[in-house]
């Protein structure tokens, strides 16, 4: 047997050893691998997932009354922002297309003929339709159709709409002022509708915070197919047909509320904070109402188109009441309804043909039936 070379030896020591030291190398690394901390792929948000508010995006002013806006007929408003409304507008309508964008849209001394399809939000976040401080705004027709549409609707919605303002905004005019898919939210503006078809048809919820909201509606006057709450303000419809439809819940919690309609109203939830009468008469009326409180006449109605339910809720001071018909009035009529001091009542009603010449509210809402003349 040969004897094993010293160079040989050193050749199996030296691949012994690098062995040895690519195993610690891959040790050292794989500690170094289980210390790093797990990295989570966080996907990237979608731009049209991301909300924009026109509070952080641009302003455009369109004044009717010193220019023209291209040969089209149409305003597209396809990102956030700011556009406000001035001057007279006979010709274009405005279309909102901003799915992922809050807009907002300042009436400011805006007068407008158009009525099919003023404003037609396709797609938004939400839209903000405001009336400037101090600001006679008016959307005012004549015609019995418009683009050849004999019930033509002002603002059509898929999206939530505000109204507010510190403004003022008239309308009389054909059709159905607000049609829409979602919600809708009224605070602080005076907004006063008259001669519409319908007023206002929601799929969603309806609020009221405060401001002022009048409807005069031959057809049908608020219909929600969600919730509607009153929290504050003053809100009046009168309408020949239905005047308030809720599908929903019902709740009155502030400020004052009249409602006159020939067919039935609905009867406000016992949960909610404001007390409210609930009144059916035999038959329909058009004369004027009067409540009296026993020191004071409290609301006087005018009547002048027919009517066989009433709603009426107020801070009321006392619960003990007695109703008067067909009075004389003397001052002005504001949506309807006369100023108390300038009021005389004459034929008194009573419940049911009792003797009892006054009622009481013991509940959250009293409902009387068939009032009729003493």
């Amino acid at each position: 047997m040969k004897p094993i070379r010293l160079t040989t030896i050193g050749k199996i020591i030296w691949f012994f050893l690098i062995i040895i030291l690519v195993v610690v190398l891959l040790s050292i690394m794989s500690m170094f691998k289980k210390d790093e901390p797990r990295r989570i792929e966080v996907p990237e948000e979608k731009e049209s997932e991301k909300i924009i508010n026109y509070v952080d995006s641009r302003s455009y002013v369109y004044d009717f009354d010193n220019n023209t806006y291209g040969e089209n007929d149409t305003i597209n408003i396809k990102e956030s922002g700011t556009y406000k409304l001035s001057g007279t507008n006979d010709t274009y309508k405005l279309v909102v297309d901003c799915p992922s964008g809050i807009v907002k849209i300042i009436f400011s001394n805006f007068k407008t003929s158009v009525v099919y399809d003023l404003i037609n939000i396709k797609k938004a976040y939400k839209v903000v339709i405001e009336f400037e401080d101090g600001s006679e705004n008016s959307i005012i027709s004549d015609l019995l159709e418009q683009d050849g549409v004999a019930n033509p609707t002002i603002i059509s919605s898929n999206a939530d709409v505000e109204i507010s303002g510190t403004g003022k905004l008239v309308v009389e005019t054909i059709g159905n002022f607000l049609v829409s898919k979602a919600n809708l939210e009224f605070k602080d503006a005076v907004m006063e509708v008259n001669n519409i078809n319908n007023g206002i048809k929601l799929d969603g919820n309806f609020s009221m915070n405060s401001g002022t909201l009048y409807m005069f509606a031959s057809g049908k006057g608020l219909v929600s197919l969600g919730n509607s709450t009153i929290n504050d303000g003053i809100f009046i419809i009168r309408s020949s047909d239905t005047a308030l439809q809720v599908s929903g819940i019902l709740l009155i919690n502030a400020g004052k509320t009249f409602i006159a309609s020939l067919n039935e109203i609905q009867k406000p939830n016992a949960n909610s904070l404001q007390k409210s009468m609930v009144l059916h008469f035999k038959e329909p009326r058009d004369g004027r109402l009067f409540f009296h409180d026993t020191t004071q006449v409290t609301l006087v109605y005018a009547g002048e188109l027919d009517y066989q339910h009433i709603l009426y809720s107020d801070e009321f001071k006392t619960d003990r009441f007695a109703l008067y018909g067909n009075g004389r009035v003397a001052g002005a009529q504001v949506y309807g309804l006369y100023k108390p001091e300038d009021s005389m009542e004459t034929m008194q009603l009573t419940y049911d043909g009792s003797t009892n010449d006054h009622f009481e509210l013991n509940e959250l809402v009293n409902v009387y039936e068939d009032i009729v003349k003493k």
